[in-house]
């Protein structure tokens, strides 16, 4: 049998193929016109991505170079800062914090909650004087999302805070409005609904974040805010840019455009609902409380581990899916949604994993989850 890899991650995500395309044959000087002008698609770009009106900054870094960068540049050592912790990447927030001297206020969850607004709102009213509240938008390692937009409404109403939201595998998943929520400083990465390669952060900073930020002067040097958005209003950067990878970005920020942003978002919802929907048919639980549409994680049967169920996609079927993380590694297993991905290959998955789990052992009626799948499809779709 042909077995072709197929990449059903949440990140990195399947590679749209204008994209690798633009990325193979871009061969340019960045400070050549030829580059200006591909700049300037990205910059315009990137605000329908993020739905502002505001600059969108963009480093050569991985997503987790963009958090660091929202940190130093409006952190000071002793500031207060609330973090949201409910997974590995939640996690990631506090650690960075502690790094660079705040004072954190952790709100730590059990894997697969959701931070309740009322926690929050009693965290600030707890710390008046806290600068920052940092969330995810989409807890990727537990596959849940958080409610940012409620959370974003209580720090609108204190004038020396601001949110940050990690939305690297939210943007593109889930429909986020950054300047109509009041979004102060949101992060995105390129490997995952844009559907390129890993390399490229992105952050959008609202007026509010930008004033804070004057006279910061927590140590920092390639990720100072300032110098970059001074650059780049020129069509330039700070420094050497990937420039295939900024090729490869303004490829799939015009697919995006082309179909709606708002396209993006149902797409993932979609096959998020009907992967939830297959699931559940053949006997699996999801994990989360409060699922996420960019990643879905599964609990895996206990008799088999989620360890044997990957290793046979792969073997089986060229299909990479992603175990759970530290606690949940071998108990989970995560498919992702969120990008170049489609109800045919929704479809392929959830055969796929249906020879699988009988293979090993997991009893159920054959075809149940695909039926399942195809009934939440033609719902959801019915009037489209």
């Amino acid at each position: 049998m042909v077995i072709k890899p197929r990449v059903l991650t949440p990140g990195p995500t399947a590679l749209l193929p204008e994209a690798a395309l633009a990325q193979a044959a871009a061969s340019m000087h960045h400070r050549t016109d030829a580059f200006i002008e591909l700049f300037k698609q990205v910059r315009e770009g990137l605000k329908h991505l993020f739905q502002t009106r505001r600059d969108v900054l963009m480093f050569s870094a991985s997503g987790t170079g963009g958090l660091e960068a929202c940190v130093v540049n409006l952190v000071r050592p002793g500031d207060e800062v609330i973090c949201v912790n409910a997974g590995k990447f939640g996690e990631r927030w506090t650690k960075m914090n502690r790094t660079f001297g705040a004072k954190v206020h952790e709100l730590k969850l059990a894997d697969g909650q959701a931070v309740s607004v009322s926690a929050v709102k009693q965290a600030l009213d707890q710390a008046p004087q806290c600068r920052a509240v940092f969330v995810q938008g989409s807890e990727s390692s537990t596959a849940t999302v958080h409610p940012v937009r409620e959370i974003a409404a209580l720090v609108r109403e204190r004038p020396q805070c601001v949110i940050c939201v990690d939305a690297i595998t939210w943007i593109g998943a889930h429909e986020v409005r950054t300047d109509d929520w009041g979004l102060d400083l949101v992060v995105c990465g390129s490997q995952k609904a844009l559907a390129m390669p890993p390399g490229l952060a992105f952050v959008s900073i609202s007026e509010k974040a930008e004033r804070l930020m004057q006279g910061v002067s927590t140590p920092r040097y390639y990720f100072d805010f300032a110098r970059e958005a001074k650059a780049q209003k020129e069509f330039q950067t700070a420094f050497t840019p990937a420039i295939s990878l900024v090729a490869a970005l303004a490829a799939s920020l015009a697919w995006v455009r082309q179909m709606g942003v708002e396209n993006l978002w149902r797409n993932a919802a979609v096959l998020a609902s009907m992967t939830r929907e297959a699931m559940k048919a053949i006997g699996l639980e999801i994990f989360s409380q409060a699922p996420s549409d960019s990643v879905t994680a599964v609990c895996a049967p206990a008799a088999l581990g989620s360890g044997k169920i990957i290793k046979r996609m792969k073997e089986r079927h060229g299909a990479i899916i992603a175990d759970g993380q530290d606690d949940l590694k071998n108990r989970v297993f995560r498919l992702a949604h969120l990008g170049y991905y489609d109800y045919m290959e929704a479809l392929g998955l959830i055969g796929a994993l249906e020879d699988v789990l009988l293979g090993l052992g997991h009893s159920f009626e054959s075809g149940k989850a695909l039926a399942a799948a195809q009934a939440q499809y033609r719902k959801l779709t019915a009037t489209h």
